[in-house]
């Protein structure tokens, strides 16, 4: 059966290589090794486990569901996997050393067995949107026209629901995330756990921005900290009141749904309940994202990363240096570094005739120097390209957000396909003389990596402006990253900690030391 076979896929992911057991029909596990061969059938029950059929049969979401079905978004969020993955064996472990100038390759990551597709869907319920006077799909589809035409002009005689050029598919589509993960990941690690180790919460709300299934839109995930602490999108401010540039905007609000809580997991994805009406409106456009900094975790760049982000985070061990892994001598608890072909991700993309196995995402490790203790590594000579989250229209300036005490890595930036800075040397020897010429900035001092220090604390912890960005709100962007050392097998890396999306609003008025 069919279910019986995903059934496996979904055990062997959070299970020992070593000791991988399937279970059929809630039987006793069997040993996968000891089954010689299995075969399957369709089974239209799977289908039921599947989001699109998770909503449809949920009373309580029952307008939002039927926009789905009408938009064509019911058939994206049907897919849960990629037919044309395969994992070599021989690729199953790969080895590397992201400080090679001082020891050999010692850390391990490890490849997926499996590539599935994932979604994260925020779901207005029936009863919210009655409060907004909307009763049925057609008043549904009023409301997105109105919105959606003010925003796009030139789309209003767009008909067809499944055009993403229609006003009810990008309401929909805003709503949609393209990978999954549970309520805790959101904020990349949970706000409310780990506040005071990665960010101090007096200064910043802990925050994540991702690209939504809407074209060329974004939206944010925070938690605030205070008396009205939750996880929120689209909110803008500092714990209860308004951020220091005197902005506070609401949002809405991530709602618990009793002993279910604020997940709603299927098969492909979650879906979470929320207390108002999302929308790429106006007010997210200019008041929350056109017009504050976004500090962009790597791992949230691709859905393949983020897919397996439980995984990654693990718990945090200050003491495994070897990167850990599902084998007999590690705890799979603690997570372990995974690796990615480069043509393997959603979002990133490498030149796979380059001497280069992938990009290795690590886990956390605590009192690291790095921003939440993680970090992703460009092992060997990488050519990889990165689609940057979509900007609202206006001037954005792009910089890096790296560790540099054992890295000595030379690299050539591009924006677009034109050359923005020829040769960017990520090393410490280069620091003060970058920072001489106001090319190089310390960390962030809200961020931390412990209760007492700041990353502007540490003289490894820097950001490099790369380059500024016209954005029309209306076109993608890339970034193209391309090794210049020598390098030969997995010994030379650059590593890459998190990307800063600057407005002009903000770099204008900036006070650096506290940024």
């Amino acid at each position: 059966m069919k279910n019986v076979l995903l059934s496996i896929f979904a055990f062997a992911l959070s299970t020992s290589a070593s000791a991988q057991f399937v279970i059929v029909d809630d039987e006793l596990p069997v040993l996968a090794s000891d089954i010689d061969k299995i075969t399957y059938e369709e089974n239209d029950r799977f289908s039921e486990l599947l989001l699109p059929a998770c909503l449809a049969n949920n009373p309580k979401t029952t307008i939002f569901s039927q926009a789905l079905q009408l938009t064509g978004l019911a058939d994206t969020l049907q897919v849960w996997n990629y037919d044309n993955y395969h994992r070599d064996e021989e690729l199953c472990l790969y080895k590397y050393a992201p400080d090679s100038k001082y020891t050999s390759p010692r850390r391990k990551a490890w490849f997926n067995e499996y590539r599935f597709r994932m979604f994260n869907v925020f779901v207005e319920t029936d009863s919210v949107y009655a409060a907004k006077g909307i009763h049925n799909l057609e008043q549904l589809k009023a409301y997105a026209k109105q919105v959606y035409d003010e925003a796009f002009p030139e789309d209003v005689s767009v008909s067809d629901p499944t055009d993403r050029r229609n006003s009810l598919n990008r309401f929909v589509s805003y709503h949609i995330l393209g990978n999954g993960c549970s309520n805790k990941f959101l904020t990349v690690c949970n706000g409310k756990k780990y506040d005071a180790f990665w960010l101090d919460t007096d200064m910043a709300d802990m925050s994540a921005w991702y690209a939504t299934l809407m074209p060329h839109a974004a939206l944010k995930c925070s938690y605030p900290m205070g008396d009205n602490s939750g996880l929120f999108i689209n909110r803008r401010g500092l714990k209860d009141g308004p951020d220091k540039y005197g902005k506070l905007v609401r949002g809405v609000m991530i709602l618990a749904d009793g002993e279910q809580g604020l997940d709603h997991k299927c098969f492909n994805g979650y879906y979470f309940y929320i207390d108002d009406i999302l929308a790429y409106d106006k007010t997210a456009r200019e008041e929350v994202l056109g017009s504050e900094l976004w500090r962009v975790d790597f791992k949230t760049l691709s859905p393949d990363i983020m897919n397996d982000v439980d995984m990654i985070c693990g718990d945090f061990d200050p003491y495994d240096s070897m990167g850990g892994g599902p084998d007999e001598y590690h705890d799979p608890g603690i997570g372990w570094d995974h690796v990615y072909k480069w043509d393997c991700m959603e979002h990133i993309k490498g030149d796979i005739t380059k001497d280069s196995q992938g990009l290795v995402a690590t886990r956390a490790r605590m009192y690291y120097c790095y921003w939440q203790g993680d970090a992703a590594f460009a092992i060997g000579d990488y050519d990889m390209t990165i689609k940057l989250p979509p900007l609202p229209a206006g001037e954005w300036e792009v910089r890096l957000g790296t560790y540099v005490e054992y890295v000595n890595s030379v690299a050539r930036i591009y924006l677009n396909g034109e050359i923005v800075m020829d040769s960017l040397h990520m090393s410490k020897a280069t620091i003060d003389e970058l920072s001489a010429q106001s090319k190089c900035m310390r960390g962030p001092r809200e961020c931390t990596f412990g209760f007492k220090y700041r990353l502007s604390d540490d003289a490894s912890s820097v950001r490099y402006p790369l380059c500024r960005i016209k954005s029309d709100g209306k076109s993608d962007n890339y970034l193209r990253i391309v090794n210049l050392t020598e390098a030969s097998d997995n010994t030379s890396d650059a590593m890459f900690d998190y990307f800063e999306f600057v407005p002009k609003f903000v770099y204008d008025n900036q006070e650096i030391p506290e940024e």
